[in-house]
């Protein structure tokens, strides 16, 4: 009767990580100042996804993410992040209730969340993101 019960919670476990109600929360850290603020990705193993957080100065952004090649996020935003060859790419697009947009890159391992990544805005303002 031991492995049925075994074989649920296997199961259980399992459908947990496939789900849409998977969540990642990190920092979000301005460069320039020093300053942090929370910021968490919803569905961190899938292609694509939703981010949600605030900047340092309070004001919140919501966003999304997509997986793209290594190539492709380094040709879409103007900043170096370092891609292992076994790291997965996502640009992250994230609008701020102050009118800042931010322009992400984000990297991850395969099968699992995010680990890192930068941000800068339409001022030139930089930031890192790590999780």
């Amino acid at each position: 009767m031991k492995i049925p019960m075994m074989v649920a919670l296997v199961a259980t476990s399992l459908a947990g990580v496939g789900g849409c109600a998977l969540h990642q929360s990190g920092q979000l850290y301005e460069l320039k100042s020093g300053k942090a603020a929370k910021v968490s990705v919803d569905s961190p193993y899938a292609t694509s996804g939703k981010l949600r957080g605030e900047l340092p100065d309070g004001a919140t952004c919501d966003g999304v993410f997509s997986l793209v090649s290594a190539e492709n996020a380094r040709e879409m935003t103007s900043f170096q992040v370092p891609f292992s060859d076994n790291a997965d790419a996502s640009v992250a697009v994230m609008q701020c209730a102050s009118g800042v947009v931010l322009r992400c890159t984000l990297a991850r391992r395969p099968g699992s969340g995010f680990s890192y990544g930068a941000c800068k805005d339409q001022r030139g303002a930089e930031y890192a993101m790590m999780f």
